[in-house]
């Protein structure tokens, strides 16, 4: 085969002749309306399916892991609470890429998302904990209609108690036994309580 030849331009063509008048030109554009948007200030149309925050049904999640599995930002660590049977997935948005992957593999379809996707804060410390967070149902995300994360704020009890305030005052709380793929071991006078109950059932 034989080589392909290029021409290569001269430099004095090439090197571009200093200005003094160009810089001057850019004072225009101060009295042009600006493109850019001020995001969270103005409204701005959102693509449908667009892929945000993360929902979850409680109910019909079977705490399978598949999720945290295929995720290749490692962002999803299951999380055992009380008064369910399995573990639920929590959510670490400093690390998700928001691709989706944990949903399109969520056998019983209980992980879904919302084009919900502001997650903006005025950098208080406090405001970090909600980049980390056990989704909630579809239905208490998609009542705020400005895109915005729905929970203004996550405190962290005493006992493993958290408690979710939402942007509209009204408050979700739960208790995190532990985390993993594992149920949590169950304290001794705990373990004793439901041994009881399985005899008094019996």
């Amino acid at each position: 085969m034989s080589e392909a030849k290029f021409k290569i331009a001269p430099e004095e063509k090439v090197k571009k002749r200093p200005s003094f008048l160009k810089p001057w030109l850019s004072i225009k554009y101060l009295f042009k309306k600006p493109v850019t948007i001020k995001i969270p200030y103005e409204p701005t149309q959102i693509a449908e399916k667009y892929r945000g925050f993360h929902t979850l049904n409680w109910k019909t999640c079977i705490g399978c892991n598949m999720c945290g599995q295929i995720c290749p930002a490692r962002a999803i660590e299951m999380t055992w609470i009380e008064g369910e049977k399995r573990a639920h997935p929590k959510i670490d948005y400093g690390r998700c890429t928001f691709c989706q992957f944990c949903v399109d593999v969520c056998p019983t379809g209980a992980l879904g998302h919302v084009e919900h996707y502001l997650l903006t804060t005025e950098w208080k410390e406090e405001e970090l904990e909600l980049f980390d967070w056990i989704p909630l149902p579809e239905d208490m995300v998609r009542k705020f209609e400005d895109y915005r994360h729905p929970l203004a704020k996550i405190e962290y009890l005493e006992d493993g108690k958290v408690r979710y305030t939402l942007r509209d005052g009204s408050t979700f709380e739960f208790k995190i036994l532990g985390y993993g793929l594992k149920p949590p071991a169950k304290p001794k006078s705990q373990e004793k309580k439901d041994a009881e109950e399985e005899k008094k059932a019996e």
